[in-house]
């Protein structure tokens, strides 16, 4: 065992060996032993109030749900390449549109991209969906459960996070993107040429790739600017349509999503809206996206025509929820055997 005074200090070998993380350092046992309330809680709460559990494919043929960069394999038995899930968005509307009217999953979803604090490559999410019921009823039941769920893990709605105080009660800030963006970085999304969003990023010292699009740029300078900032629990809200591809058009505002993000930490919580359900809209969204011909899920745009209610889904990231209730600065703390790079 190592020495018992200094006990296991390393970071990195307390994340390679976290059985000795466990034994050496109570500290580290009690976040686990919070992150299982958390989940248990959560699926409580979720059955409580009418949802049902599901499970859905982790090898898919299509990695669609998210535009993120998939993990590829490969199934001898059927001669057939599948990828590791990035979300499992369109399985879980494929039982909307077979009756099932409130579900969820949680589950495992992977993207091979880069790492940080809030991003490993493999994590766990929860996704519900509630038929009939549109965006601004599933903010409402984001403040209701999330209240629920603090009640009986934190029994506090104010608590300190990594030196920041975040203050649950009711009602949550809400603010549009554009509002949030315009107040942050002094620039106004309906009205820049993407030019001026280019000359906004060079002077924020931004990191920007020659390719990137408007949205992009504007997510970039959001995510530099705002989101940081952004320590009580707040709903952004009504971003630009193309941002947004799954998620219907807000009725007054055509090119506004019918959408929100929360952001509590100066994290990204859940994102969530009022789901896109015409076939017919959604195939052109997918194309003009210049989503790759492989990713456009053909089956689930024939799964619309059979009629999917009106619906509201989010998605939530179990290991960021983790991290927050556990004053945890990185998501390795809140993941009991977070992906290293080998020591070769």
């Amino acid at each position: 065992m190592p020495e018992k005074w200094h006990g296991l200090k390393d970071t990195e070998e307390r994340f390679r060996k976290r059985y000795l993380d466990l034994i050496m350092n109570p500290e580290v046992r009690d976040k686990f032993i919070m992150r299982s309330k958390i989940v248990e809680e959560l699926r409580n709460i979720f059955s409580e109030k009418g949802f049902m559990e599901v499970e859905t494919p982790i090898l898919q043929p299509i990695p669609g749900g998210a535009l993120a960069k998939p993990f590829k394999t490969y199934l001898n038995a059927l001669d057939m390449d599948l990828y590791l899930r990035v979300a499992p968005e369109l399985y879980l509307k494929r039982l909307l549109v077979g009756g099932f009217e409130k579900i969820f999953e949680i589950g495992r979803c992977f993207r091979n991209e880069g790492m940080d604090k809030h991003h490993n490559p493999d994590f766990t999410m929860v996704e519900l969906y509630w038929a009939y019921q549109d965006r601004d009823g599933l903010m409402d039941f984001v403040e209701e459960f999330f209240h629920e769920l603090l009640k009986r893990t934190k029994k506090d709605f104010e608590f300190s996070y990594q030196g920041q105080e975040i203050n649950f009660k009711r009602p949550w800030k809400k603010i549009t993107f554009r509002d949030l963006i315009l107040e942050n970085a002094n620039i106004d999304i309906d009205k820049a040429s993407e030019k001026e969003f280019r000359e906004k990023a060079k002077e924020l010292k931004i990191d920007i790739d020659k390719d990137y699009h408007k949205c992009k740029l504007m997510d970039e300078i959001y995510k530099e600017t705002c989101r940081p900032k952004t320590i009580n629990p707040t709903f952004v809200i009504d971003h630009p349509a193309e941002m947004a591809i799954l998620s219907k058009p807000k009725e007054d505002n055509p090119l506004k999503a019918d959408r929100f993000q929360l952001v509590v930490g100066g994290i990204e919580m859940i994102n969530g809206f009022s789901e896109l359900n015409d076939p017919l809209e959604q195939e052109k969204r997918f194309k003009e996206s210049k989503m790759a011909e492989e990713r456009r899920d053909q089956d689930f745009l024939e799964s619309l025509q059979h009629g999917m209610p009106p619906a509201a889904g989010l998605g939530m990231g179990i290991d960021r929820l983790v991290a927050l209730l556990t004053d945890s600065h990185s998501l390795r703390e809140a993941i009991l055997f977070p992906t290293m790079r080998s020591k070769k």
